[in-house]
């Protein structure tokens, strides 16, 4: 893994132009859920703007290393549910120079740390096509069960394959079951 620090911060205009090259980078999708389709600037920035506005129930951030701070990736909570005190967590590491470098990793257990710790929340999920084996590892390395599977639930590459249900909860992070070391 690297000794490079990840950190977290909003989601900013100046980051327009990085991620409209993620979103519409084809290649990226192929281990993804979502489908691919190009979308202009004018789509992007419309969607930057819509996730740099306050909301309730999710948090879009960038993913970012130090010590340049440089913006390799985006990291969502969406559908925070504060009753059951659980959410979804999205992750994209935007930059392929910078896939298999431990950040994923690095930024999964820092956040999931934070929004155990500061945002009391009890369980995070995620939705991961189950041929994406190398991010079932980062997830499962810190901490994450299989719960479930959605089966022929995305289409990709002209076949319907099969979305694992993996969550982690706030237990397994902490005394003896801890999951992982503090970041």
């Amino acid at each position: 893994m690297s000794d490079t620090a990840v950190f977290f911060r909003p989601l900013e205009m100046g980051d327009l132009d990085r991620i409209h090259a993620w979103h519409n980078d084809a290649s990226l999708f192929d281990s993804l859920i979502g489908t691919w389709r190009p979308v202009g600037r004018a789509g992007v920035e419309e969607w930057l703007r819509k996730r740099q506005s306050y909301s309730h129930d999710e948090i879009n951030l960038a993913l970012c290393i130090s010590p340049d701070g440089l913006h390799i990736g985006n990291l969502y909570l969406r559908d925070i549910n504060w009753i059951a005190r659980h959410g979804e967590l999205h992750l994209l590491i935007g930059d392929p120079a910078h896939r298999g470098c431990g950040y994923g990793q690095q930024a999964v257990r820092k956040f999931a740390e934070q929004v155990f710790d500061q945002l009391g929340l009890r369980r995070l999920h995620l939705q991961v096509l189950e041929s994406n084996q190398s991010a079932i590892h980062v997830y499962e390395k810190c901490g994450f069960v299989v719960e479930g599977r959605l089966r022929q639930h995305a289409f990709k590459n002209n076949a319907f394959v099969d979305v694992l249900v993996m969550g982690l909860c706030r237990e397994a992070t902490t005394g003896a079951g801890r999951a992982f070391q503090r970041l």
